[in-house]
Parts: structure tokens; sequence; C-alpha cells
């Protein structure tokens, strides 16, 4: 923990500093590490997992790592979204933190998909977590820090057969699509949904966030629907209008079942397939 706190006043930033020459050495770190620990042995190495979000840990982050995969599933379970038999499709799967957990808790009949931009992420997930039941998918779209030579976003079909998806979950990726892309993302998601399946999308929604911006967000500039934080790294951070949201939704065939977490930075929004 003091290394923690000596690296994180030279890079604040945890996935910045995964991204730096000192990854390497993490990584090394980090197989010291699970060999005292052969419980964390399955997980992927500090450099990936520091990029996807561990609370600002940069080693000893395993744990945390696996709470948060097992608290999605809890969530989507406990609201009736995911079923032993669920045939899954998973939006920015990372570097598998979410799959283990799913991975786990489906049954025999159900099945897990991840898609993610990067390509190297990707590539740990296929080579350490691909089975019959679950399977991993580079998306090259273009992704200004994961994936800077990917193509347009609208040419991108997600890797699933139509009406074959029970549940379509998404953390942390519509908060980061402008407008076009955040349709064509809705659009495909409807294709591959069966009748009565859900979308489980995390968001920033400024119906609930106006009273707090100004703190870690603004949302000041307008681009064609949609809201922005910095015009020069627009997908940082987007934010919509609910009305916008929904005639997304509506025009593609989805109806809003909830939305949930108003309180947090991000909310949470469950879409329905008629």
């Amino acid at each position: 923990m003091k290394l923690d706190r000596i690296l994180r006043l030279v890079v604040p930033s945890v996935p910045v500093l995964a991204r730096t020459p000192i990854a390497p050495m993490l990584d090394v770190a980090d197989s010291f590490i699970k060999r005292s620990h052969p419980e964390w042995a399955h997980l992927p190495p500090a450099s990936l997992r520091m990029r996807i979000g561990v609370g600002n840990r940069i080693l000893r982050n395993h744990q945390y790592f696996i709470e948060s995969g097992q608290a999605i599933v809890s969530e989507l379970q406990g609201r009736g979204f995911l079923k032993p038999d669920s045939h899954v499709l998973e939006l920015g799967c990372g570097c598998g933190r979410n799959a283990i957990a799913v991975g786990k808790f489906l049954g025999e009949t159900g099945s897990y998909a991840g898609l993610d931009v990067d390509p190297e992420m990707v590539r740990w997930c296929q080579t350490h977590l691909h089975s019959g039941r679950v399977r991993f998918h580079h998306a090259d779209v273009f992704s200004k820090v994961y994936n800077p030579v990917g193509a347009p976003a609208a040419s991108y079909a997600f890797p699933a057969d139509d009406g074959s998806i029970t549940l379509i979950f998404a953390i942390s990726v519509f908060s980061h699509l402008l407008y076009s892309d955040f349709q064509h993302y809705v659009r495909e998601s409807s294709r591959v949904l069966a009748a009565g399946g859900h979308l489980h999308m995390t968001l920033f929604l400024l119906d609930f966030l106006r009273d707090r911006l100004g703190d870690r967000w603004t949302f000041s500039h307008k681009l064609d629907h949609c809201y922005v934080d910095s015009l020069r790294y627009p997908e940082a951070a987007v934010a919509y209008d609910l009305d916008t949201v929904k005639q997304i939704l509506a025009s593609n065939g989805l109806s809003i079942v909830e939305i949930y977490n108003k309180d947090l930075h991000q909310q949470t929004l469950v879409a329905k397939r008629s």
C-alpha cells in the first residue's frame, strides 16, 4: 500500500498509469502477489485491471475487482434481468471483471458474449476465459484512448444474430457515446434483443444531475442533441436529456422499464424490447 501512495503522487490517474512504461513492472510485482494468493491466479494482470477502474488502487486490488463483478451480477439477478438461462451480451467487457462473475452464475443453457474496443484486453480474455458458453469479440471501433485506429461506430454490427440475446448490459459505455453513435448502439441492441429482452445501461442523465453540475462535470457544451464537458475530448463524458433518450429508444422498439441510482454520478436505465 505504501507503493500505491508513492505512485499516486507521480501519476494520480490509475488508468493513465496502466499505460505508462512502468506498467510491465507492476505486472511483475502483481505476479509475486498472486503466488502468495493462488485464489487470485485466474485474474488478469495489474496493468489490465487498472484500465477499467479498481477503486484507484494500483496493487492488491484483486478483491475489489472480484467483488465489483459479483455486485453487478447480484444487481442484475436481484432485479430479475439475469437468469441462469439468459443469453447475455456485455458492451465494454474490459478484461473480464463482469464476465468472470456472469460465467459462474449462468447455467448450462445460458451464454455470455463480451465485446470491447481495447484489443489487448480482449486478447487476454480470449486466451484465459474463452469457453463454449463464454466468448469475447474485439469491436474494432474508434476510441481515442483505447483503439485510435478503429473504424467509425456506425459501421459496426454487434456479434449476435437477430433476436438472440435476452440481456444486454453496458457499464459506462453510453456515457461516452455522442449522438449518432448512441443511436447506432441502441439500434443494434434492438436488432439482437429478443422480444421481452432488456437493455441495461449506465449513462449521464441531465434531468437528475442539474443540481450537482459544476463539481466534477459541467456538461456546458451542446453537440447535436447531447452535452459534453470538453470540446477537445467530447467522448470523455457525454450527457443526455431524458426526453432525447426516450425518443431514441422508442424509435427502435424499446421502452423504459425503470431508472434508478438517480442520486449517483451516472444513472442506471433499463429498457425493454417490445
